[in-house]
């Protein structure tokens, strides 16, 4: 991703298109806190990690 703002803008419409945040509690740093990143899973469990670069 560009920038953080795309990876929030991503995050907020992944619900609409079947996928769930995962580790929403330490969500966006999950990774760290040098670590911007969205973790999410669809219903099949497949996995996405979404980092701001």
């Amino acid at each position: 991703m560009r920038d953080r703002a795309e990876v929030d803008r991503l995050t907020a419409l992944a619900p609409e298109h079947g996928w769930r945040l995962m580790f929403g509690d330490r969500h966006p740093h999950a990774g760290g806190e040098q670590h911007y990143a969205a973790y999410l899973e669809d219903a099949q469990g497949f996995e996405v990690e979404l980092v701001a670069g």
